[in-house]
């Protein structure tokens, strides 16, 4: 959102920074050589010559630097940041203790911008109309960065976010969405300065993320409107060690689902096979799930590994069916499965895991409600339970109640179900291990959805749950379905990536 307890101007930020950074990595006799018989851009000045100056300097230095170095130097020039500047926030960091947790998912920024255009307040200058406001909700990724992996991503703001929304001409939408004094104006000239110089505002973009993780990042710069985008985007990389410490809800999320899938293998007709990629298959002559999960591969072996249960998938013995969640390994594992003939039947936001944290949750209440929810333990009423889940939910026969009563035996699982004047019209069932659990099989048969049964019953259930000791609860949504899971106080983590082998 920017940094408002920094002053730029005891800064005294201006191309000084962009010397000095310069020499500190290549000497004064490259910046001498790299300045000779061209006119220094000026901050105050270069609006006058459309950044002209700027242009020739970008260049010369690209001319005489390699990519890697010159990028190198830019990131730190950073607008004279530094990540001390952000004093105070690694421990409050560390004290959370969750990534997620601390970027929060932009409504307090939301809420921040309502009031500055409740309250007719600028923003750096800038009106926060009902149109910006608008704007800035379509684009989280202004408020707060959104983690995809072990990835960030994140938007600038635009200069000036009413013009640029007004703009129709893509070269004057650039223009209104540039903020830098070096460049800005040569957006409207033949010679845009170079793209290069976008690597500054970058360094500048990983200034606050460093200062909170405590250490020098990586990033890059994937829209640029010196690049002819008609937006300013960023990627940051996570360490390793950050991902692993306090990455906690893709850990839980994927935790929960091996959990899920296991549950399939007490009926007796489904086999679980766990190894470096871990599976659910029917036994020969039976049917249900067939589905592979937690890929734990090594990247030595892991393209000659995936060759061998292909042959395994063409034999029958390995799922064609492939989840691949962020834990999964090696990083590239889904490029590799491509490779070797595996299709991505995933959209951009077709699965989405999603997770509750305790003090999230928004219980949902209905006064006079036809609806009854209960808990279930008799073989009659799982059946109707299967009934619904089976038509609602799958489509086809995947379950059936003798094989699969043991789940209404387990004292670990607890099967809901909801009623309309005694007949099943939704169902969903809760899985829990120690202090975290997932809900499942939320369904409701097509003529009565819409009608609140699945909100009410997921709320029962979630709410026995945290009556039980649970301060997560995760599942794997789809469709409509997200808006009613978001109701309840769940926030989504990642997408699911399904993959199938077809031969």
């Amino acid at each position: 959102m920017g940094d408002t307890t920094i002053n730029y101007e005891e800064l005294g930020f201006g191309f000084h920074t962009f010397r000095k950074e310069i020499c500190a990595e290549l000497g004064e006799a490259f910046w001498n050589e790299l300045v000779k018989n061209i006119e220094l851009p000026d901050m105050n000045s270069e609006c006058k010559c459309q950044c002209h100056n700027m242009y020739l300097f970008m260049k010369r230095f690209e001319e005489m630097t390699d990519k890697e170095t010159l990028k190198k130097i830019l990131c730190k020039v950073r607008h004279g940041l530094h990540p001390s500047q952000r004093a105070g926030t690694h421990e409050r960091f560390v004290e959370i203790g969750d990534l997620d947790e601390y970027l929060g998912d932009g409504e307090d920024g939301v809420k921040e911008f309502t009031k500055l255009n409740r309250e007719k307040k600028d923003f750096y200058g800038q009106e926060i109309t009902d149109e910006v406001l608008e704007f800035i909700k379509q684009n989280p990724k202004m408020l707060t960065a959104i983690r995809k992996g072990n990835k960030l991503y994140t938007m600038a703001f635009p200069y000036n976010m009413e013009e640029y929304i007004k703009a129709t001409d893509e070269k004057m939408k650039r223009y209104h969405a540039c903020h830098c004094p070096f460049a800005r104006e040569s957006i409207l000239s033949e010679n845009v300065v170079s793209p290069a110089v976008c690597n500054c505002s970058l360094g500048h973009m990983m200034n606050y993320y460093e200062g909170f993780m405590g250490r020098e990042l990586k990033g890059r710069v994937i829209r640029s409107v010196l690049n002819g985008d008609l937006t300013c985007e960023y990627e940051i990389e996570i360490p390793d060690d950050i991902m692993q410490k306090y990455v906690i809800a893709d850990r839980i999320i994927a935790s929960n689902y091996f959990n899920y899938y296991s549950a399939f293998a007490q009926s007796g007709i489904v086999d679980l096979h766990e190894g470096s990629v871990s599976w659910i298959i029917p036994c020969k002559g039976e049917k249900g799930p067939s589905l592979a999960f937690r890929i734990r591969l090594n990247e030595e072996n892991a393209d000659s590994e995936i060759k061998a249960l292909i042959q395994g998938i063409r034999k029958g013995e390995v799922p064609q069916m492939w989840i691949v969640t962020p834990d999964a390994t090696p990083d590239n594992i889904i490029d590799i499965m491509e490779q070797n003939g595996f299709k991505n039947l995933s959209g951009e936001d077709d699965e989405p895991a999603m997770l509750l944290r305790k003090k999230d949750f928004r219980p949902y209440t209905e006064e006079n409600s036809r609806i009854t929810c209960r808990q279930i333990s008799t073989m009659e009423d799982f059946r109707s339970w299967v009934d619904v889940v089976n038509t609602a939910l799958h489509g086809w026969d995947m379950i059936d109640a003798e094989h699969y009563f043991t789940w209404v035996k387990n004292e670990h699982i607890k099967v809901y179900i909801a009623e309309i004047d005694g007949g099943a019209v939704s169902t969903c069932a809760t899985i829990q291990k120690g202090d975290t659990a997932s809900l499942e099989f939320v369904s409701t048969l097509e003529q009565y959805r819409r009608k609140k049964a699945a909100a009410l019953l997921s709320s029962c259930a979630i709410d026995d749950l945290l009556n039980n000791g649970t301060e997560t609860v995760t599942l794997g949504a789809c469709g409509d379905a997200v808006h009613l899971y978001k109701g309840l106080g769940f926030k989504k983590y990642f997408n699911n990536i399904i993959l199938k082998y077809d031969f």
